[in-house]
C-alpha cells in the first residue's frame, strides 16, 4: 500500500493552469534545434545595422581650422571635431593599417551621458519621440535610460561600427585600450572579443578610481576596468612602465663595470636543472642545483658578472644591471599611484582655473598606458572620444620625459556644455572648445612646440545642387555649372578636399609660397615625385603651369573656374605631359 503524501491539496491542483506560451516557446526552441545546430552566438537587437553602418561609406569631408589650431601648417597632431564615426571613416584610407595605439574613454551607458546620434532603427518610435528620446528622424538623443527596452542594443550598437572601424587604422603590431565601468564592462568583453578576436584579448586592468571609499550601499565601488587587445597577438609591440620607487631600491650594489644591479638568484633547489660542484672565493663547495649550465656559470664569472656573497655559504648571485633594464611587466591591477578621478580633477582644474570638465581621466594613468601601448618614440596615438583632451596632454607629458615625438590624433563632439555649469559660465560652449584649450594651456606648461592642426567633419564641399540629370541642363546654365564648388570655400578647404579624395594623410607639412607672382600650396612635398601641389588662383599662365610641373610633384591641383575654356584645360594636360608625365592632374 502506497501511502498518499499529506502536503498534497487536491484543491490546489485542480486549479493549476498549464503555461501555453511557455509551452509553445518550448516547442519552438526544440523544432529551431531540430533544424540547425545550436551554436553560441553573440548578439542583440540592431546588430545587422550597425554592422552595415560600419560598412556605409562618409558623405563628408573635413574642413580645417587654422583659428582653432597651433601651428597649423607645421603640426603632425589632429584635433577632429565632430561624430567620431564619420571621423573613423574619414581616417580609414588615409590611416589605414598605421595606427599604433587606440585609447578611448566611451560613455559608460549610465542613462546621463549618452549623446552620439546614430540612427538606431526603433519599433516605438512615436512613443519615443513623445518621451523625448529620439527626434523627428528616429536619432538617439542625449538619455539612454535603464528602463528602456534597448538600453544595451543601442550602446552596443553605437560601439560596434567605431570598434570595427578602429580595428582597420591598427597596425598589426599595434593595440587598443579601452576604459569601461560596471555597467557595460561584461558585454564591451564580449564585444571586443567579436571584433578583435578572443586570441587577441591581452588583458582586463582594474583601476581603483578614487582616494577615498564611499560609505554607501553594500559594496563601495572603487574600480573601473580597461581592456587591451591587441591587432595581432603573437608581433602586439608593447612597452613596459618606469620601474617604481621600490624596484629601483633593489638595485642597491654596484660595480666598476657596468654600474648599479640587484641580484639575481642562481642557486634554486626547487626551479634549478642543473647540478654540478662550484667553488666559491672562499673554498667552499656547492653542488646546485643551478639556474644556468656550468659552461655558463664560468663564462658569467669570467666576465665579472656574479656578485660573491661574504659570509654564509658564499653563494653566487647573478648580477643584474639596471642599464639593461626595460621597465617593469605591467600587471593587471592598478592602485592609486597610477591616479585617481579626484586628482584627474585637480589637474584640469589647475590649468583653467577652475572646474569645467566633469570626470577626466588623469595624465598619470595614460601617460602609463601610452608607455606600455606606443613604446616607439615615433609613435601615432589615437582617442575618438577625446572629452577634455587628456590623452592629447599625456602624449605631450610623455614626450617630454622620453624626448619622444609622439603624435596624437583625438576627435570629439561639439556636444554643448550644459548651461548652468561652470565651463559655459567661463565661455566655453562646446566640449570640443574646452579640449582644445586644454591642449594650448598643457602645452604651454610643458613647453611643447608641436601644437595641433584643427578640422571639423563638415559636407561635402560640392554645391548642393551641383548634381544635375540632363534634362536640368540648360545652355544658359552650364556656365554657371563649371565652378562646382560651394560658396566660401577658402584654398585650405580645397586641399582638403582633395587629401580626402586621395586617401592622403592628414597632417603632412604645408608650405605657401609665390611663383609667377602668384600664391601657390605645397603639400607634404619634398621633392620630385612627392607631395601636392595645388593652384588655387584664377591666372594660371603658360609660365606658371609650367613652372609648377617642373617641380615634379606626385599630384598638381587646379579650380575648376580657372580655366575659361576646355582648350586651357588642354593645355595644362599637355605641358604636363612634356615636362612631368609622372604627374597626377586633378581639376577640382
Amino acid at each position: 500500500m502506497t501511502d498518499t503524501p499529506e502536503s498534497v491539496n487536491l484543491s490546489d491542483v485542480s486549479s493549476r493552469k498549464v503555461d501555453t506560451e511557455l509551452l509553445n516557446e518550448l516547442r519552438d526552441l526544440f523544432a529551431r534545434a531540430e533544424d540547425q545546430k545550436e551554436r553560441y552566438d553573440f548578439t542583440w537587437n540592431g546588430k545587422a545595422k550597425a554592422y552595415f553602418e560600419a560598412a556605409t561609406p562618409t558623405t563628408k569631408t573635413l574642413r580645417p581650422h587654422p583659428e582653432d589650431s597651433i601651428s597649423f601648417e607645421n603640426s603632425e597632431n589632429l584635433f577632429i571635431t565632430g561624430d567620431n564615426l564619420e571621423a573613423l571613416k574619414l581616417l580609414q584610407e588615409s590611416y589605414l593599417g598605421k595606427i599604433d595605439m587606440i585609447y578611448i574613454d566611451p560613455p559608460y551607458n549610465t542613462g546621463k551621458d549618452f549623446v552620439y546620434h546614430d540612427n538606431f532603427k526603433s519599433t516605438q518610435k512615436d512613443t519615443d519621440v513623445a518621451e523625448g528620446s529620439v527626434d523627428e528622424d528616429g536619432n538617439r538623443l542625449v538619455k539612454n535610460e535603464k528602463n528602456s527596452g534597448r538600453y544595451h542594443s543601442d550602446w552596443l550598437s553605437m560601439m560596434y561600427p567605431r570598434l570595427r572601424l578602429a580595428r582597420n587604422l591598427l597596425a598589426d603590431s599595434g593595440a587598443i585600450f579601452v576604459s569601461i565601468d560596471d555597467n557595460e564592462q561584461a558585454n564591451l568583453k564580449l564585444l571586443m572579443d567579436e571584433v578583435f578576436g578572443e586570441d587577441n584579448f591581452v588583458a582586463k586592468i582594474s583601476w581603483r578610481r578614487t582616494d577615498n571609499q564611499p560609505n554607501l550601499g553594500n559594496f563601495a565601488r572603487v574600480s573601473e576596468y580597461i581592456f587591451v587587445y591587441a591587432k595581432n597577438y603573437p608581433i602586439v609591440n608593447l612597452g613596459r612602465l618606469p620601474l617604481s620607487e621600490s624596484a629601483l631600491k633593489e638595485y642597491r650594489y654596484e660595480d666598476s663595470y657596468a654600474g648599479k644591479f640587484r641580484r639575481g638568484i642562481l642557486l634554486d633547489k626547487t626551479r634549478g636543472r642543473h647540478s654540478y660542484p662550484v667553488i666559491t672565493k672562499g673554498g667552499n663547495v656547492l653542488n646546485g642545483p643551478w639556474m644556468v649550465t656550468e659552461a655558463k656559470m664560468k663564462e658569467m664569472d669570467e666576465r665579472g658578472e656574479i656578485y660573491w656573497t661574504n659570509g654564509g655559504d658564499e653563494q653566487p648571485y647573478k648580477k643584474i644591471y639596471l642599464k639593461d633594464s626595460k621597465g617593469a611587466i605591467p600587471n593587471d591591477f592598478w592602485g592609486i599611484d597610477y591616479g585617481t578621478n579626484q586628482r584627474a580633477s585637480l589637474e584640469v582644474e589647475s590649468l583653467f582655473g577652475k572646474r569645467v570638465f566633469d570626470f577626466p581621466k588623469p595624465v598619470s594613468l595614460l601617460q602609463s598606458l601610452i608607455s606600455i601601448g606606443a613604446p616607439a618614440k615615433n609613435a601615432i596615438v589615437v582617442d575618438f572620444f577625446a572629452g577634455s583632451g587628456s590623452v592629447a596632454h599625456s602624449v605631450m607629458q610623455l614626450n617630454k620625459e622620453d624626448d619622444g615625438n609622439r603624435k596624437f590624433i583625438v576627435a570629439t563632439l561639439d556636444e554643448p556644455t550644459p548651461e548652468d555649469s561652470e565651463a559655459r559660465k567661463a565661455g566655453y560652449q562646446t566640449i570640443d572648445q574646452i579640449s582644445r584649450e586644454r591642449i594650448r594651456r598643457a602645452a604651454k606648461k610643458l613647453g611643447d612646440t608641436s601644437g595641433f592642426r584643427a578640422l571639423k567633419v563638415d559636407k561635402t564641399g560640392l554645391k548642393e545642387d551641383v548634381f544635375k540629370t540632363a534634362g536640368e541642363l540648360t545652355q544658359e546654365n552650364l556656365q554657371l555649372d563649371v565652378d562646382n564648388q560651394a560658396d566660401a570655400r577658402s584654398d585650405y578647404d580645397l586641399l582638403y578636399d582633395v587629401l580626402v579624395d586621395g586617401a592622403l594623410e592628414y597632417n603632412r607639412q604645408i608650405a605657401t609660397e609665390t611663383i609667377s607672382n602668384e600664391p601657390i600650396i605645397k603639400y607634404d612635398y619634398l621633392g620630385e615625385l612627392s607631395g601636392v601641389i595645388a593652384y588655387f588662383g584664377d591666372n594660371l599662365t603658360n609660365e606658371l603651369t609650367r613652372e609648377i610641373a617642373k617641380l615634379k610633384p606626385l599630384i598638381a591641383v587646379f579650380k575648376e573656374s580657372t580655366f575659361n575654356k576646355s582648350s586651357d584645360k588642354v593645355n595644362v594636360l599637355e605641358q604636363f605631359r612634356v615636362i612631368s608625365p609622372e604627374t597626377k592632374v586633378k581639376v577640382v
